[in-house]
């Protein structure tokens, strides 16, 4: 799972790790910088904690709009593998 921080100004890499740590994913996340906001672009991201899961073919097959729980982003993942 890649979680991309979108406001690099503001919240570190180190902030992020440390937050997906807390929350029991840490493991599992690597955590990306988009300091040019093309994948917000992309991926037409409107609010903050908005959550895309991108499967291998390239399509988006979840998406919401909140800061979604680990619990849900490991149960979407896995049926997206």
């Amino acid at each position: 799972m890649v979680a991309v921080n979108v406001l690099a100004a503001r919240f570190s890499l180190d902030y992020w790790k440390g937050f997906w740590e807390r929350s029991g994913g840490g493991k599992d996340v690597i955590v990306a910088q988009d300091v040019d906001q093309r994948a917000v672009a992309a991926f037409g991201v409107r609010a903050l904690g908005t959550t895309i899961i991108v499967n291998r073919k390239g399509q988006v097959v979840y998406r919401d709009g909140i800061a979604t729980p680990y619990e849900i982003l490991r149960a979407e993942v896995d049926k997206a593998l």
